[in-house]
């Protein structure tokens, strides 16, 4: 009986092991035939490129790409200042510097910290802007958006754009559809708005601002109208 038990337990243990050992075997062949299949690919694909670059071989139109490839091909380049030139006056500075003060030793009394750094990099940045010139860059429209100043935008980040004119500067901005930033502000002189304009307007739309707000009118200047350009 003992013996009898101990046979079957034995091949029981055989089959099972059999059946593993085959089990790796198909595993091993089918990983073989995959290697196979991806190696007679690789030599397919190689074949291929030889004959084309032997001009044995022509492509058929499904196996060109239909997306189409824009290249960043240069339609207009201008060169203007970085930022608008603030006409510094020492006299003024002190004055508004003098009442900035007043008025963060006020915010001081209420705790307003916040608004006093604010109030005190605004001052910073007049005092830099206005004894500090502008620097010349140079802005580019090409086929795949706006290059301003050495970055690109492309076509799909750009919203709309519109002209205005503040002391005989002129304005471009050109509203993204990014976060960061919100507008592009370029300079640019009067003989350029056309040109930038034609080009502008096959791509993006031109905005039409009915009332400016007064933070717009003493940033940017006034706007000019579709139909004044």
């Amino acid at each position: 009986m003992a013996e009898s038990f101990k046979k079957t337990i034995k091949n029981e243990f055989s089959d099972i092991m059999d059946i593993l050992s085959g089990e790796m075997k198909l595993r091993e062949r089918e990983e073989s035939i995959q290697r196979l299949k991806e190696e007679a690919k690789t030599r397919q694909k190689t074949e291929k490129r030889r004959r084309i670059a032997q001009k044995e071989m022509v492509l058929e139109e499904s196996d060109i790409p239909t997306k189409k490839v824009v290249q960043n091909i240069k339609l207009f380049e201008w060169e203007a200042p970085d930022r608008y030139k603030l006409d510094f006056n020492r006299k003024s500075f002190w004055v508004i510097l003098a009442f900035t003060l007043l008025f963060v030793l006020f915010l001081a009394i209420l705790e307003q910290y916040y608004l006093m750094a604010a109030m005190i990099s605004l001052i910073f940045f007049i005092y830099v802007a206005g004894t500090n010139k502008p620097v010349t860059i140079k802005h580019r429209i090409t086929a795949r958006g706006i290059d301003a100043g050495g970055k690109l935008y492309e076509w799909f980040m750009l919203d709309s754009f519109w002209f205005s004119i503040k002391n005989g500067q002129y304005f471009l901005i050109v509203e993204t559809k990014l976060r960061y930033p919100k507008s592009l502000i370029l300079l640019l002189e009067g003989a350029d708005k056309d040109a930038i304009f034609v080009l502008l307007q096959e791509k993006v739309l031109y905005k039409d601002i009915r009332k400016q707000s007064r933070m717009d009118i003493l940033t940017y200047g006034n706007y000019i109208p579709f139909e004044e350009i």
